[in-house]
């Protein structure tokens, strides 16, 4: 017996490394080590065989962190043990260090790769390759998986084992045996993704299966990964491979068919606006319709289809309707819209694009939004190889792919949203004679944005609701409009149509609208960055999606608006969310800070400034009613502060009594702001003509100001320099305006120029000296400056020379006053600097008719204003002018209603001098008991009849 075999059998000892080292006997007795020191050395001297395995070199290996005291003996120790259970001399000692004789052992690595060098021509030498495949237990040297040395023989054996794996198959595929093996690749492609033979031996398993298509698959999958993860393509020969398996599932004729629903009901308002797009689609290969949800895209792309239906009998038509698709799907839908079979292993795009290749076609692309990255590559490919297609597409947010047109879809005119209202209720009440308060329906439509499908939900509540309870019903419009069509989903609900489109946003987006939708009207970035606590640059991102997804719109001059639909849906999502108020607070807080600056610009050269706030006078009261309904009366009244002047300059009483909901909300004046809300609330009591309540008010705004102690507030002295001046008392009044001037030196700069005109008025009425050197002075500071304050400093400077007999200077100044006032809404000074040019005019007598027409439009510019202390006084002025031009009557009833009023200014000085010789001279001429009987009428005249009188005297 030679020392290579083993005892008692002639054959070698049996070693098994393909997965835990195992050591088998001739009987198959299992001779492993115990311990896995033991193994590991025994691993390691089966990987060195044939060569030595220095003790150094071992010691390293058994105790890699730290080696016993003797590793020598240690080591010893461990083949000591070894030996014991091995056959003698399979492990020899040789100079320092140890050796396998490979003589003496059979590797099963070894048997593997010597049967996969015979197999392809031995079938015992295959057989021995399917018997290693079937014992194998895992990654070879399994105990050796942190030496470096036993690394890379692993992935030596494992190439063998990969290469084991595909022989069999190929051997297997010659005869025919392929079941299960479709799996056995599929797992060993996935094992090893970036090589090609099991990936080539799948599709040629799959393709003998009869599985083309699945085949064809397996080539798009690796091709797109190599591409993917590599930048390369597979190989020729595959490729190849794949062009042959194509070729047997070639396409069969294609010849789609037109595929457009039928109307079932009339298309309303948008006669030219489908004419304008069918002249557009004709010129664009991608028209896309952007719009909201519910402003009828769907409806419009249908009526194009059907109008190149008509056109063009020789074009198919074909509409995909992508309402029910996802983004794995979409492709797939329109594929099979147009009636292309799907080819695996070919992208959708290619095989959509090689089926319609040169044939002219129009494809309508119905609610692409919520599957935009699918349809934009789908229609770019397609439009880029097929050159007759066109397409048109309907969706909230456009594809942004290159040639595309865009046309943002409007709503109804409110013309035709009002017949669409009647059209749509004459058919759920069966009453073709239908004929409701048309004015009535004006107001729904446009509170519902002149959106079609909430225009025909809420005439189909004339089901069972009269026109009074629909509007009524729009208050709660999210649930009264909840029962729409059955057939669609998107479209069953207003509140449906509106969460399609916010369920398509990020969570950060959806934040974004949701927050925004607490301004009452439109914003800019600055607006949407304070409320929603963004940064400036964020908030304009965030807007421009939003725009996008056609839920925010924008408008000139940079600024964002919301349909009030989705504002109202976005309120109610806001009302429940816990930053509610924190964004309501957000809002109110920077509203203030932009009426303050506002305020600020009434004194620059800024002629846009009472334009905006006219604009934001809904936002501004909005703001105003969180703070006071959250007890915060201070910040409520800094808003009403800063608004005050504006409302002077614009006459806006019905702004100005916002104070007296402010004072009402603080009964101890206890805010910091309570003496100018008193102020603020004179001011509004003398636009409505209550000079004595205006003067009880100015009287108590100083009375809280005295005690606070410090100085004035500069609108306080100017309240009761007005209220003095209104009653005559021209010195005190006079007074008052030069401390409110002289407090807003110090305190707010700004607003001296405004006190000081009107110190300027009160010393010409009183035709002071000093009015001269103060209005050169003030005429001096403004140079060519055109703001609100700059009119009011050039009409007060005319009615100081007015008064001082300067007529022509002072119509000069009026002239410069009105230009102004024009150029910066300033309506104040239109109608004051207004009526006292006219009255100049009246004087000079040229031209009376002209003079009366200029009255009667300054009776409607204060009428519109709702001011009357300023119409009394000009009433006095128009009741001298009818005198001059004969007629004597109605000027009669003019002076007695001017002398029976108890409201507006007190008549005095100069203004009494002419009232009176207007008596005397009526007198005169009518005669006591006619002149008596027309003063008792005017007498006898309200307010508005008066003004009706004069209109029609004039």
């Amino acid at each position: 017996m030679s020392r290579n075999d083993v005892p008692g059998t002639g054959a070698r000892l049996r070693l098994d490394v393909l997965g835990p080292l195992r050591v088998l006997g001739a009987d198959d007795r299992d001779l492993t080590p115990a311990g896995k020191l033991p193994r590991r050395l025994l691993a390691m001297l089966v990987l060195r065989r044939g060569r030595v395995l220095p003790l150094d070199v071992a010691a390293e290996v058994l105790w890699p962190r730290g080696r016993p005291a003797d590793p020598v003996a240690a080591l010893q120790n461990h083949v000591s043990r070894i030996r014991q259970v091995l056959p003698p001399g399979v492990i020899e000692s040789v100079g320092d260090g140890y050796r396998i004789d490979p003589a003496a052992v059979d590797v099963d690595a070894d048997r593997l790769a010597a049967a996969l060098g015979l197999a392809s021509s031995d079938p015992a030498a295959l057989a021995e390759v399917e018997a290693t495949l079937r014992r194998w237990r895992g990654p070879a040297y399994a105990d050796l998986d942190d030496v470096a040395e036993a690394r890379i023989e692993t992935e030596r054996v494992e190439e063998l084992r990969v290469r084991a794996h595909e022989l069999r198959a190929r051997v297997l595929l010659a005869n025919g045996s392929v079941d299960g093996l479709a799996v056995e690749l599929q797992a060993l492609a996935d094992e090893h993704p970036m090589r090609e033979q099991p990936r080539a031996l799948l599709m040629e398993t799959l393709a003998a299966s009869g599985r083309v298509a699945d085949a064809l698959r397996v080539y798009d999958d690796f091709r797109r990964l190599l591409a993917d993860d590599l930048g390369i393509e597979p190989s020729p020969a595959l490729a190849a491979r794949h062009r042959e398996l194509l070729t047997q599932s070639a396409p069969v004729d294609w010849s789609p068919e037109n595929r457009l629903p039928l109307a079932t009901t009339a298309l309303i308002g948008r006669a030219e606006l489908v004419a304008e797009l069918t002249t557009q689609s004709q010129a664009a290969r991608l028209l896309s319709l952007v719009g909201p949800g519910g402003v009828g895209k769907t409806r419009i792309l249908l009526e194009l289809g059907r109008r190149w239906a008509a056109t063009r009998t020789d074009v198919p038509v074909v509409l995909c309707e992508l309402s029910r698709a996802d983004e794995s799907s979409a492709a797939d839908l329109v594929s099979a819209a147009l009636g292309i079979d799907v080819r695996p292993g070919t992208p959708i795009p290619e095989r959509i694009a090689s089926v319609i290749a040169d044939s002219e076609l129009i494809v309508l692309l119905d609610n692409c939004e919520h599957v935009l990255a699918p349809i934009a590559q789908l229609a770019d490919h397609v439009l880029t190889h097929c050159p007759n297609i066109r397409a048109i597409a309907t969706s909230r947010e456009r594809l942004r792919i290159s040639g595309e047109q865009i046309h943002v879809v409007p709503p109804l005119t409110v013309e035709d949203a009002v017949q669409l209202f009647l059209a749509r209720a004459r058919d759920v009440t069966g009453d073709a004679t239908l004929r409701p308060d048309v004015d009535r329906i004006g107001w729904i439509v446009g509170e519902l944005d002149r959106l079609p499908l909430a225009i025909e939900l809420a005439a189909a509540r004339m089901h069972s609701h009269d026109i009074d309870e629909i509007a009524a019903g729009l208050d709660r419009r999210f649930e009264f409009l909840s029962t729409g069509y059955r057939t669609s989903s998107r479209h069953g609900s207003l509140a449906a149509a509106v969460s399609w489109s916010f369920a398509l946003l990020d969570d950060e987006l959806k934040e974004t609208f949701t927050d925004v939708s607490v301004f009452a009207g439109a914003f800019d970035v600055t607006g949407a960055a304070a409320v929603c606590a963004l940064e400036r640059a964020t908030a304009g991102e965030r807007l421009a999606q939003l725009v996008e997804r056609s839920l925010v719109t924008r408008i000139p001059q940079r600024r964002y608006a919301l349909l009030e639909t989705l504002r109202t849906y976005g309120g109610e999502r806001l009302a429940t969310a816990d930053r509610r108020d924190s964004v309501r607070e957000r809002h109110a807080l920077y509203l203030i800070d932009w009426a303050e600056n506002a305020n600020k610009r009434l004194s620059e050269s800024d002629a846009a400034v009472i334009g905006q706030v006219d604009e934001t006078v809904p936002e501004l009261l909005r703001a105003l009613d969180w703070l006071l309904d959250h007890q915060r009366v201070a910040s409520a009244g800094r808003l009403v502060v800063a608004l005050i002047d504006y409302c002077f300059l614009r006459l806006r009483p019905d702004v100005l009594v916002w104070a007296e909901r402010v004072a009402a909300a603080d009964p101890g004046d206890d805010s910091p702001f309570a003496a100018e809300m008193w102020a603020a609330a004179a001011y509004a009591a003398w636009m409505a003509g209550d000079v004595n309540a205006c003067g009880i008010r100015a009287r108590r705004a100083l009375r809280v100001a005295q005690r606070v102690g410090g100085p004035v507030p500069p609108r306080v002295s100017a309240a009761n320099g007005g209220f003095d001046l209104f009653e005559g008392r021209l010195s005190e009044s006079a007074a008052w305006y030069r401390s409110a001037a002289e407090a807003a030196a110090l305190s707010e700069p700004t607003y001296r120029p405004f006190a000081a005109a009107s110190e300027l008025l009160a010393l010409g009425y009183a035709q002071a000296p000093s009015a001269e050197a103060l209005g050169a002075a003030l005429i001096g500071e403004l140079g060519d400056l055109v703001s609100p304050h700059a009119a009011y400093v050039w009409y007060c400077a005319g009615e100081a020379d007015l008064a001082a007999g300067l007529d022509s200077r002072a119509r000069d100044r009026f002239d410069r006053a009105l230009q102004i006032a024009d150029a910066t809404n300033a309506g104040f000074v239109v109608g004051v600097a207004g009526a006292s040019k006219a009255s100049i005019d009246m004087r000079l007598g040229t031209d009376l008719e002209a003079v009366a027409r200029d009255y009667a439009n300054l009776i409607r510019h204060w009428r519109r204003a709702g001011m009357w202390s300023t119409q009394w006084t000009m009433l006095r002025s128009i009741a001298v002018l009818l005198d001059r031009l004969g007629r004597w009557r109605d000027a009669a009833v003019l002076e007695g209603a001017i002398r029976s009023s108890t409201t507006g200014h007190r008549v005095f000085g100069t203004d009494e001098v002419v009232l009176a010789a207007l008596s005397d001279r009526l007198g005169e001429s009518m005669g006591v008991e006619a002149y008596a009987a027309a003063r008792a009428q005017g007498a006898a005249l309200d307010g508005d009849a008066l003004l009706e009188f004069a209109l029609r005297s004039l």
